[in-house]
């Protein structure tokens, strides 16, 4: 009983990879889920999404007609002017990941992970010769990503 009881603890102490950390992110994109990316991203760069979504709700209130410009040119209308006003910020988060391509994969060809210390980058590379990249730290007991091509336009 207690060799169970250790190997139940100790299977439940482990925490994710950089891999399956990236593998996440991926789910979370394509289920358009920004409550799973709040957890999997650095507190840093969930910061810089937040900021991003503060700053069009305060720019919404001094200039709407541009905020309005600003969504359309970028997102195509996924999100509008009053997304910013009835969901809150995961939500939000949610439907600008739907702006993101995700391969199937099954068209994943292989990944890389390289760590040190307290850093890791994963690379998943596709059949077709495309490739994602992930750079991630080790943040509160799991490795949370710190940038990733994957996201990059969304919010530069």
């Amino acid at each position: 009983m207690k060799a169970l009881v250790l190997t139940v603890v100790l299977a439940c102490s482990v925490s994710a990879s950089p891999v399956d950390t990236a593998y996440d992110l991926l789910d979370a994109v394509a289920w358009q889920d920004g409550y799973a990316l709040e957890d999997l991203v650095s507190s840093d760069l969930y910061s810089a999404f937040t900021e991003f979504i503060d700053q069009m709700r305060a720019l919404r209130d001094e200039d709407p007609v541009l905020v309005e410009s600003i969504l359309q040119s970028r997102y195509r209308g996924r999100i509008t002017i009053a997304d910013f006003e009835s969901l809150n910020d995961q939500e939000i988060l949610g439907v600008l990941l739907g702006e993101v391509v995700v391969q199937p994969d099954e068209q994943v060809m292989r990944e890389t992970a390289e760590m040190e210390g307290r850093t890791a980058t994963v690379v998943i590379y596709y059949f077709n010769g495309a490739s994602v990249s992930f750079q991630m730290v080790w943040e509160d007991g799991d490795w949370r990503i710190t940038d990733t091509s994957l996201l990059a336009y969304l919010f530069h």
